[in-house]
């Protein structure tokens, strides 16, 4: 004889409603809910107040900058330029004259530059010791966080040997100091990083000599909660008496930027009914067990009927 079909036979428990059979089930469902949530809770990691992604920034150069040459006649000698013709017209005979210029790459051709490259040759200032340079960008995000602000990227070097030249290669990396809030477009630093550069741009314009001192422009960036920084470890100084120097700066973008947010609150559940689902589904299966001893030994009351009785039929 081959087994060709398999009926089940079973014993079926019937109680009235809100009686303690009846409710065991609900019990047991909002018994798992409540210690999966508890054990979740406790052990950290349900509600999760910060996430990071990775994504490419755009950038682009905003043809703004700040360039102070220190010389080896001391404080009060500096060459100065920049491209604001205000700040220009305040600096007198310490203007230095200088020829800029500037070319962006998409390397990968993702439509996202990938470096920035920045040239400025000062001429007749000679013995050049130091060299300080501020340089603005356009900088946006995308993603899980959208951004959009005027960012920096500050290089600097000094060298008792009078130079000809400074090269910096680095990458222009993103700096927080909390994360950022998800689910709207954030522009509060949607403005220029010179704060002299708020006064207006006409030649001959007046304005506290303060504002122009380097200290007083990197102070108020640093306050800011977003903001960028040139990464250059390998500066190379060109040493050499020359009545000309050369400033290189070759700003990298990098591809995988870490950003750290704050999420929404529907992406915190995402995270969060997971950890719970996860852990209900053990609590469930180890009610179900005792369900069973609870009712084949009749701990509570029921009416049993077994598919094993004989059924009357009426012809």
């Amino acid at each position: 004889m081959v087994q060709v079909y398999v009926e089940p036979i079973s014993r079926r428990h019937y109680a009235p409603y809100f009686s303690v059979a009846f409710l065991y089930r609900p019990f047991c469902i909002i018994a798992s809910l409540i210690i999966a949530f508890s054990i979740a809770l406790t052990s950290g990691g349900l509600w999760v107040k910060t996430h990071t992604y990775v994504t490419q920034p755009s950038v682009r150069f905003k043809y703004d900058m700040l360039l102070v040459f220190e010389t080896s006649r001391g404080p009060g000698t500096e060459r100065v330029w920049s491209t604001f013709d205000s700040v220009n017209y305040l600096m007198g005979n310490k203007l230095a004259p200088v020829d800029i210029s500037a070319s962006e790459q998409d390397v990968n051709s993702d439509g996202k530059v990938d470096l920035i490259d920045i040239k400025a040759v000062v001429r007749g200032v000679g013995d050049v010791h130091g060299v300080k340079a501020l340089m603005a960008f356009d900088y946006s995000l995308g993603g899980r966080v959208d951004l959009v602000m005027n960012s920096m990227a500050y290089a600097s070097y000094s060298s008792p040997l009078a130079g000809s030249g400074l090269y910096v290669d680095g990458y222009l990396r993103l700096d927080q100091r909390d994360a950022i809030p998800a689910g709207f477009t954030r522009h509060d630093y949607n403005y220029s990083v010179f704060p002299f550069a708020e006064h207006g741009e006409a030649k001959g314009d007046t304005r506290d000599a303060s504002t122009l001192r380097l200290p007083v422009v990197l102070n108020q960036y640093n306050f800011r909660n977003e903001s960028t920084y040139l990464d250059a470890k390998t500066p190379v100084w060109e040493s050499g008496n020359s009545p000309d120097f050369t400033f290189q700066a070759r700003v990298r973008i990098p591809t995988s930027q870490q950003v750290l947010y704050r999420p929404t609150t529907l992406e915190i559940w995402k995270f969060a009914w997971v950890q719970i689902l996860a852990i209900y589904i053990i609590f469930w299966w180890i009610f179900t067990k005792f369900e069973y001893v609870v009712f084949h030994h009749r701990i509570v009351d029921t009416r049993v009927v077994s598919d094993l009785q004989a059924k009357s039929h009426r012809f």
